[in-house]
């Protein structure tokens, strides 16, 4: 169960995320951090956040063929996806990833 903090910082995130400019630097953090910790969680959890902000969970699962509750259990870090899952999401919300 999530504790008032989270929901206190998935606010603040929410509130941040308002333009395509500032979704993408925040998924481009995200993603410099992942290549930096390995952490591929933290980076997908960073993606629910763009998906809520652009959309909701409802509508990403229809378009990707992801069942709901998988993207549920990868976004709460009790799944880790594939990286074609990951591509996949990044897809639909318009985005792409590059090597610099």
């Amino acid at each position: 169960m999530k504790n008032i903090k989270d929901f206190e910082l998935s606010g603040m995130i929410a509130n941040e995320l308002k333009t395509e400019e500032d979704i993408k630097e925040w998924l481009s953090l995200n993603l410099e951090e992942y290549l930096q910790d390995g952490n591929l969680n933290a980076f997908v959890r960073s993606l629910e956040y763009v998906v809520r902000a652009k959309d909701n969970i409802s509508n990403l699962s229809r378009k990707t063929g992801i069942s709901r509750s998988n993207l549920y259990a990868i976004f709460n870090g009790e799944v880790t996806p594939q990286f074609d899952t990951v591509l996949k999401v990044l897809k639909e919300l318009g985005y792409t990833l590059k090597v610099a």
